[in-house]
């Protein structure tokens, strides 16, 4: 192929994923103001105590959601980046694994919640809060994925706002109608809404793709087997995000978790836009993969992810010294907290670039190998420090196993710096 053949080839790849990162950054910003406003109703509506007790229930089950699927999403991106015929089928393997491995884990975490922790929701509540993180959620995923894979990027846009705009409708239909401010009430309002937010994403895509195609999915065992690296990955990558929620709730108690939780919320919120732009650039490097120019894409990507990583702490510390303003003087050590995680999205970024390079060059184990070590530390520094220096061990726990991750990734990935992406 002549050079001006190959410059144009590569000018439309880059103004594709540019146009698939602007929609997608569009889309989670318009997902992070639902998600923004959904955070501000219900810590209001239950205080910081109810609050605590509710978001950190959610936080366990979030430590499985991401075995749900058992990998599926990253299949249907690899797959239909092969054969787009392969579409409804692997549709219908997602769909398959969500539903079978989300019963399993929804009935672990029940029996681990009723058997080890003091401090959890009734029975009854924590069935529906798990249902909705580990079933109904993790399917919506797929849903999104689907769109993502087949580059359809209007439909994976409103596709990943869908649930949230579920769960906020209904939550906001249950304060309207008086109900009682209390993470019993807040659980069935989060599993109304994350049912609704299936139902659109399931009749989106069937839509724009048609039925899933049953008699046509992967054998299970074989899905499972090449979902399992992952699934492990996105386990422990989730994990140590969450994980310190969960031990701060059974240390120190709702009442300390909750402004915490929120703070992290916030923080999270702002990354989003990073996930967006990774969300984009997975299923391109993965087209690309063995392309002489594919580098000068994930450099690109880099170095937005980066820049965007530095602005967004700024704003962080921008916004910290309102938060009591919007949350409530329960939630007055947030901008605390908020201000100690404002290093948190440049690193964020930096991990998840190096990460998605391992993934799309089939380094996808020692990526796993080396987030499981990130998840085990946090827990370890969380389990060590909580005790001695309180609540904000955790945001220090957070930064620690960020910056230890970005290290061992980048070590490997200079080591195999011949590897072509």
């Amino acid at each position: 192929m002549s050079g001006w053949r190959r410059q144009i080839k590569l000018s439309y790849s880059l103004g594709q994923l540019g146009r698939s990162t602007l929609l997608g950054t569009t889309s989670l910003g318009i997902r992070s103001v639902i998600q923004a406003a959904y955070l501000l109703i219900v810590s209001r509506w239950l205080g910081a105590e109810g609050y605590g007790l509710f978001a950190g229930s959610v936080a366990l089950v979030i430590l499985g959601a991401p075995l749900a699927n058992w990998g599926s999403s990253i299949l249907l991106t690899r797959y239909i980046a092969q054969d787009r015929k392969k579409s409804r089928a692997l549709w219908a393997t997602a769909l398959m694994q969500t539903g079978t491995i989300g019963s399993l884990l929804v009935v672990g975490t029940l029996a681990f919640t009723t058997l080890v922790l003091q401090e959890r929701l009734a029975l009854g509540s924590m069935l529906l809060i798990a249902v909705s993180e580990l079933i109904l959620l993790p399917a919506a995923h797929a849903a999104t994925s689907q769109c993502y894979a087949l580059e359809r990027l209007y439909a994976s846009a409103v596709s990943i706002c869908l649930v949230p705009l579920g769960r906020i409708l209904i939550v906001i239909g249950t304060v309207s109608s008086e109900f009682t401010g209390n993470p019993e009430n807040a659980a069935a309002a989060h599993f109304i809404g994350s049912a609704l937010g299936l139902l659109a994403a399931t009749a989106l895509v069937t839509r724009i793709d048609g039925l899933p195609a049953w008699r046509s999915r992967l054998p299970f065992r074989d899905a499972i087997r090449q979902g399992s690296g992952y699934a492990l990955s996105n386990a422990v990558n989730t994990g140590y995000q969450e994980i310190d929620k969960i031990l701060m709730l059974q240390l120190l108690g709702p009442a300390v978790a909750g402004p915490y939780i929120v703070a992290f919320r916030i923080a999270s919120i702002f990354t989003l836009p990073i996930s967006a732009l990774i969300s984009a650039t997975l299923p391109r490097l993965m087209i690309q993969k063995g392309v002489a120019n594919t580098l000068r894409t994930y450099r690109m990507v880099q170095l937005v992810a980066l820049g965007y990583g530095a602005l967004a702490g700024t704003a962080m510390l921008i916004t910290a010294p309102i938060v009591p303003y919007l949350f409530g003087s329960d939630y007055a050590k947030a901008t605390e907290y908020l201000s100690l995680l404002a290093p948190w999205p440049i690193l964020f970024a930096l991990h998840q670039c190096l990460a998605t390079k391992l993934t799309a060059s089939d380094h996808q184990y020692f990526r796993t190998t080396v987030e499981t070590i990130g998840f085990l530390s946090a827990a370890a520094l969380n389990i060590l420090l909580l005790p001695q220096i309180g609540e904000t061990a955790s945001a220090f726990s957070l930064l620690a196993t960020e910056a230890m991750i970005s290290i061992m990734l980048w070590i490997f990935i200079n080591k195999k710096k011949n590897t072509t992406l």
